[in-house]
């Protein structure tokens, strides 16, 4: 079961689009029945109606969390980006949705929402640099950068050995507003860059860590063919269409139902 950690503004749209055409109705698109963490509780009363899942995903799906039982099936991967890239276009995305409430500076976001080292806490639960670096290094098979997409796109299939389908057939990053990423990222950029490093100082060495040690481990492994191989029984479908039609008329309704369930 490959378990994809869908860290907020690291192109995930794109990767559950990837995930969806070649896993099909094999992939359980998590949906959380209380809180923002998809937990034991819910995969076991998930694997109930799937039988066979070859894929898992979904932002509520964390490393930190004990999935007892299914913690030996789960092979962990992620993607994460750029922290500075990653906190601004999560401002960008929030700030522009509609809502007066997000209608904020980015420091009065900061403060409201606490999007500090936010990489890292989706990993370790908690502002802990070594929790998450020792979980990406007990859990985690393959990482990539979003920086790198296209080719970490390959390494992730050589990584997993599978021969998946890599056509995404539109953009990867969909920016809501240009003129604020300019003024953020470019003219504003140096005055701001003190806050921003302040903001996710963890998220920083944790992106190095991964950029300067995991990954080239993991490339080297991949060249030695020393990584995780898929089972022989192991087949990968196209099936977008198969993903809906599980996902909207049996899942959802599923959940709804076991929302208050012991």
């Amino acid at each position: 079961m490959l378990a994809y950690c869908h860290i907020p503004k690291t192109a995930g749209t794109t990767l559950n689009y990837i995930l969806r055409k070649n896993f099909g109705n094999k992939l359980l698109a998590t949906i959380e029945r209380k809180g923002n963490n998809y937990t034991h509780r819910d995969l076991k009363l998930d694997s109930l109606i799937y039988k066979d899942i070859k894929c898992i995903s979904g932002h509520g799906l964390k490393p930190f969390i004990d999935y007892k039982e299914f913690n030996g099936e789960m092979k962990w991967f992620t993607f994460v980006r750029d922290p500075i890239k990653r906190f601004v276009s999560q401002y960008i995305h929030q700030n522009t949705n509609g809502l007066d409430k997000n209608n904020l500076t980015i420091e009065a976001w900061a403060e409201k929402f606490h999007r500090s080292n936010w990489l890292v806490k989706w990993i370790a639960g908690e502002e802990n640099l070594e929790k998450a670096i020792h979980i990406i290094e007990e859990k985690f098979i393959f990482i990539g950068l979003v920086e790198d997409f296209d080719s970490s796109l390959n390494l992730m299939k050589k990584s997993f050995s599978l021969d998946l389908n890599l056509d995404f057939g539109k953009s990867k990053m969909i920016v809501r507003d240009k003129s604020l990423k300019k003024e953020l990222l470019i003219d504003r950029y140096n005055e701001l860059l003190p806050f921003y490093k302040r903001q996710n100082n963890l998220d920083i060495q944790f992106y190095d860590y991964i950029k300067n040690n995991f990954i080239p481990r993991l490339k080297e492994q991949v060249s030695n063919n020393s990584v995780y191989n898929k089972p022989d029984n192991f087949k990968i479908i196209d099936g977008y269409y198969s993903f809906k039609i599980m996902q909207n008329f049996i899942y959802k309704p599923y959940v709804f139902l076991t929302k208050n369930k012991l």
